[in-house]
């Protein structure tokens, strides 16, 4: 199923030249935080440790990145306001 939202997203950073490797994967991170977060609200221990380790997680997937897509996505994170 498309997401307009993530659709928009996606040609965005890939008209910017960002990897398709990086985009596949901030957008698996954006479709774990959708379905993660509210399952987690329902947990004995809320979304706290979800956020946490979502968190730490897409931490190290930016760091991971190439220094380029990094660049593109930290461009894209200030033109949104993110």
């Amino acid at each position: 199923m498309s997401d307009p939202a993530i659709d928009e997203s996606q040609d965005e950073l890939r008209a910017a030249g960002m990897s398709e490797a990086s985009i596949e994967g901030l957008t698996a991170f954006t479709r774990r935080f959708q379905t993660g977060l509210s399952a987690a609200q329902a947990s004995a221990e809320g979304p706290d440790k979800f956020i946490e380790e979502y968190t730490a997680d897409v931490q190290k997937f930016r760091d991971s990145m190439p220094e380029k897509d990094r660049a593109i996505y930290n461009d894209y994170l200030k033109k949104n306001g993110l």
